[in-house]
């Protein structure tokens, strides 16, 4: 299969990497200057110590213009959708979207592709430069259909080593289950500037930890809370030498997925009358953060 992916960060490398190995990829990049260095030294992946240089990926920059996929994957941020929506609003090929938070989903309705997934990606991934990412910890990518059959995609029958994928029945509880894990893990480890295991180790940390859930859960409606907790604590210790994605643009001084994430639980707390306390303090220390670079 032609797979088109657009995102030149973390996910878009690790995608394009792993899917290499049995489909033609052709990674869509922001910039020229990362598309050029693709194009001529290709992508090196480190996965469990090992490094491997993969060179059949074709890359463009983006405003060279999309064409020739089956399957196109938006392997970005959230805050970029907007920029881009112009650009694929009209292309009828099946497209997959790999955003946190629960924002983009109004974005697709203005898509004319008959067929859209939503996907959640549980993979840990570092970006070290323009053609260098590192696979630091296995997981698995979460799929389900917004518009269209799920099983038209053949992503979730194949089998890519150490590279799974899987379906979900309901695209809105299975993001509505990452956007907690999202909102408990990244804006605590973002201001308290430790990796994630830290916030099960200190038993201070530990207390936020537990409160924010509580006031997150009330705020989405989440059932069974007791098993949701204990997701979102394994998820926690799972990863817990990683620093999260959150915490590294906070020390990059780049802009956060915040809106996205935060962002969506406090419109959701503000409609339904909902206290967001601990919440909206945690949102306003991110972007007091993220306005000062840093």
């Amino acid at each position: 299969m032609r797979i088109g992916i657009i995102g030149g960060g973390a996910i878009g490398l690790l995608f394009a990497s792993h899917l290499s190995e049995k489909h033609g990829v052709t990674l869509y990049t922001h910039t020229a200057d990362q598309a050029s260095i693709i194009q001529r030294d290709g992508i090196r992946l480190i996965t469990d110590g090992e490094s491997r240089l993969l060179t059949g990926i074709i890359s463009k920059g983006l405003d060279d213009g999309i064409s020739d996929v089956e399957l196109l994957i938006l392997a970005v941020k959230q805050y970029h959708l907007p920029q881009i929506l112009p650009m694929i609003k009209g292309i009828q090929v099946p497209m997959l979207f790999l955003q946190n938070g629960y924002g983009h989903i109004s974005y697709l309705k203005q898509l004319q592709s008959p067929t859209i997934y939503v996907g959640v990606v549980e993979h840990g991934a570092m970006k070290h430069d323009g053609n260098t990412v590192e696979h630091t910890g296995h997981g698995i990518t979460r799929v389900a259909s917004f518009k269209g059959e799920l099983e038209q995609l053949s992503l979730v029958n194949e089998r890519i080593d150490h590279f799974p994928f899987a379906k979900s029945e309901d695209f809105h509880s299975m993001l509505i289950d990452k956007l907690v894990v999202n909102a408990v893990i990244n804006p605590l480890t973002a201001i308290l500037g430790v990796e994630n295991g830290g916030l099960i180790t200190n038993p201070y940390y530990y207390q936020l930890f537990q409160e924010l859930f509580g006031e997150i859960s009330s705020i989405l409606e989440v059932h069974n809370k007791d098993e949701a907790f204990e997701h979102v604590k394994s998820v926690c210790m799972s990863t817990a030498e990683n620093r999260s994605s959150m915490l590294k643009d906070i020390e990059n001084g780049r802009k956060t997925e915040i809106d996205a994430i935060l962002g969506h639980i406090l419109s959701e707390a503000k409609s339904k009358g909902k206290s967001e306390c601990l919440t909206s303090s945690l949102y306003k220390m991110v972007k007091g953060k993220e306005s000062q670079g840093g």
